[in-house]
């Protein structure tokens, strides 16, 4: 009995892969190329105090694609889903390498940065967390 279901089995296998007619390059039948360009992403970015501030800079591994940034930066836990993070920059991408941002308005406590870049296809990425801790003013 097994062998027979066997047998079945690889004659509908083979019955199956015979109707399939492959695509012969040169010849797409309705088959939608799409290039397999990856998404840029962050190369770095980091955070340091500066003066009475605190300086981000970012770079991203390639700048095709994205259009813009949005700096961020929070007081609560930057691992917490539901912490708020407020816009303290927005600016466009270039052709520059790397990027900066100064944020001069700060508090005592531990301050969460991150960047989030726009892509021109509509979505983002989003770089790494960064947290610096100020002491006083």
């Amino acid at each position: 009995m097994k062998a027979l279901l066997s047998v079945l089995a690889m004659a509908i296998m083979i019955l199956g892969t015979s109707w399939i007619t492959p695509v012969r390059p040169g010849k797409s039948k309705g088959v939608i190329k799409t290039t397999n360009t990856p998404a840029p992403n962050f190369a770095f970015f980091r955070t340091h105090h500066q003066g009475r501030g605190i300086t981000a800079t970012w770079g991203l591994d390639q700048n095709s694609g994205v259009s813009g940034f949005i700096v961020q930066k929070t007081y609560e836990d930057p691992g917490d889903p539901y912490s708020t993070w407020d816009n303290i920059c927005s600016m466009n991408c270039g052709n520059e390498r790397s990027f900066k941002h100064e944020d001069m308005n700060v508090s005592p406590g531990f301050i969460s940065y991150r960047v989030i870049g726009f892509l021109m296809s509509g979505g983002t990425i989003m770089s790494m967390i960064s947290t610096e801790r100020i002491v006083s003013h």
